[in-house]
Order: structure tokens, then sequence, then C-alpha cells
């Protein structure tokens, strides 16, 4: 009998969900969010993503790495990062989520893979 080779936790999780087909992704979703503009107006998604992204870069700033974004990237979709910002975006969810009743309890890391 074949021996399976080991596969990273972070690999199996992205593997399984792109097998499972499972195509709602929790951090793009919540990310790329807008409230209506007729309710809020258009600044206040702005403000959610700022926050979200200054979170990201804390923790960046936390692993000994530098400031992954810039104040102009609020104005970006989810899909325009890169996967290592993604990850950090997800984290900053993650820990955002502690906060309140908005967002789920967990978004899991492999949601920084998009199927598209």
């Amino acid at each position: 009998m074949e021996q399976l080779s080991k596969m990273p936790f972070k690999e199996f999780s992205i593997d399984w969900r792109t097998k499972a087909k499972i195509s709602s992704n929790n951090a793009a979703r919540f990310f790329n969010m807008n409230p209506l503009q007729e309710i809020h107006g258009e600044e206040v998604g702005r403000t959610n993503r700022e926050m979200i992204l200054f979170r990201a870069n804390r923790i960046a700033i936390k692993n000994g790495d530098k400031k992954p974004f810039r104040e102009n990237d609020a104005d970006k979709n989810y899909v325009d990062f890169t996967e290592e910002q993604r990850v950090l975006i997800i984290d900053a969810l993650n820990e955002i989520s502690h906060f309140g009743r908005n967002l789920p309890a967990f978004i899991p890391i492999a949601d920084c893979r998009i199927n598209i």
C-alpha cells in the first residue's frame, strides 16, 4: 500500500474546500460588505474597511513584518489583494469578530484562496 505524504493543515483545508466546491467565501463577503448608501452613506463602508486594514497592519507589525496596506487600499475589493494580504485580512476579521455580532465566530484561513 502506498504511503500518503503529510500535508500542512493550511494546504489541506484549502484543498478540501476546493474539492468540496464550497464557494461561499465569508472573508470576501464581510470585507466587501457595504451598508446601503441611502441609509448610512458611502463613507461608512470605507471606514469599516479602513478599520479592518488597520488591524491587519497591526498584526503584520506584531509578526515583525512591514505594513502591507496603504490608506488608499480601503477602496479595493477583497479579490484585488495578494494571498498573503488576504491571510492578514482574515486574521484581522477573526480578531474583530470577538467585539461584535455582525461577523461569524471564525473565518477559516482557506478563504484566502478565491475560486473563480
